[in-house]
C-alpha cells in the first residue's frame, strides 16, 4: 500500500481494482490535520491529459455542492504506483463501492445507494455538468451513514472521468465500456447518457452484469463495435419495478428515457421499498 500522496498520510486502501482506486488518508496539518480523514480518488493516468485540461474538467464539477457528491478539498497530480495520476480528496469516508461493498449490503440497500448517486448526477445536471462515468465502481458507499437501512445505503457519486481536454470518455477502464451509453460513444452525449448509465448500473445491482455482458473482456475496439452495432441490451430477469425502470433508462431514443436523474432516484427508492416488502413476505 502506498503510504503518502503529496502531504496526505495514507492509512488504508479502500478499493483498488485498476479502475477507480480509492485511498483513505489523514488531512495534512495545513488543512487542519488531527484525526480528520480524507478520501483520495485516483483518476489517472495523465499520459494524454495535460494538467490544465484536467483542471478544466474537474473544477466545474468540484464547485457543485450536494450531499450526494464528494465535497472536494483540492486536486493535483502525483506519482502513484509508478504512474502519473490525478488525485482528488474529499472529506467523505467510504467503505467500498457498489462494485465491491466492504460488507453484506443487500439488494434494497444497493438500490438506495444508487438512488443517492442518481441525486448526485441530478445536482451535476442542474449545474450544466455531465458526469459521463456512472458505473458500479463510481458509487461510493459511506462509512458513517447512520443507523437505518436506508441510511446505511447512502452513497456519493465519485468524481467523473477525465476528458483528454475534449470528450468525457477518455480513459480505457473508467468507466467500464459496458456502462457507457452508445449515444455518448457516437459523440451525442448529454444528461440522457448519465440516465442510461444509471439504468445499466441498476441492472448490475441485481443481476451482476452490464447490459452488454462480456464487453469488459473484449479489446476496446471490439467492445466499441459491439456496443454500436448491437441494437438492444441482453434481457435480464429483474423485479417488475426495476425492470420497467431499466428498460426505460436503456431506451435507444433518449427522449424515451426518464427526463431527469431525480426521477430515476425516486423510482429506485420506490423499487427498493417494493423489493423489501416482497422479500419480507
Amino acid at each position: 500500500m502506498i503510504g503518502q500522496v503529496a502531504d496526505y498520510e495514507v492509512v488504508a486502501t479502500v478499493a483498488d481494482d485498476n479502475v477507480l482506486p480509492v485511498l483513505q488518508a489523514q488531512l495534512p496539518p495545513r488543512l487542519g490535520g488531527g484525526q480528520r480523514g480524507a478520501t483520495i480518488w485516483v483518476l489517472g493516468p495523465l499520459s494524454r491529459t495535460p494538467w490544465a485540461s484536467a483542471r478544466a474538467r474537474l473544477e466545474p464539477v468540484a464547485a457543485v455542492r450536494s450531499s450526494y457528491l464528494p465535497q472536494w478539498l483540492e486536486a493535483g497530480s502525483a506519482e502513484w504506483s509508478q504512474r502519473a495520476v490525478i488525485w482528488v480528496s474529499a472529506t467523505t469516508p467510504v467503505r467500498g463501492s457498489l462494485a465491491a461493498p466492504s460488507d453484506g449490503t443487500g439488494p434494497a440497500e444497493r438500490l438506495r445507494a444508487l438512488a443517492a448517486a442518481a441525486r448526485g448526477a441530478h445536482a451535476l445536471h442542474q449545474a450544466g455538468q455531465l458526469h459521463g462515468g456512472i458505473c458500479p465502481q463510481a458509487i461510493a458507499l459511506l462509512v458513517d451513514a447512520g443507523g437505518g437501512a436506508g441510511d446505511r445505503a447512502r452513497a456519493v457519486l465519485a468524481p467523473p472521468p477525465l476528458a483528454n481536454g475534449v470528450q468525457p470518455l477518455a480513459q480505457v477502464g473508467y468507466p467500464p465500456i459496458g456502462y457507457v451509453d452508445p449515444q455518448l460513444l457516437r459523440g451525442e452525449g448529454g444528461r440522457w447518457s448519465d440516465i442510461w448509465s444509471l439504468g445499466a448500473t441498476a441492472r448490475y445491482t441485481l443481476v451482476g452484469s452490464c447490459p452488454y455482458p462480456g464487453t469488459e473482456e473484449l479489446p476496446v475496439v471490439r467492445a466499441l463495435a459491439q456496443l454500436l452495432e448491437v441494437p438492444a441490451p441482453a434481457p435480464a430477469d429483474l423485479p417488475p419495478a426495476v425492470a420497467s425502470l431499466v428498460e426505460s433508462c436503456l431506451a435507444q431514443d433518449p427522449e424515451a428515457r426518464p427526463g431527469t436523474a431525480e426521477e430515476v432516484a425516486e423510482r429506485l427508492e420506490q423499487a427498493a421499498g417494493e423489493l423489501e416488502v416482497t422479500r419480507g413476505a
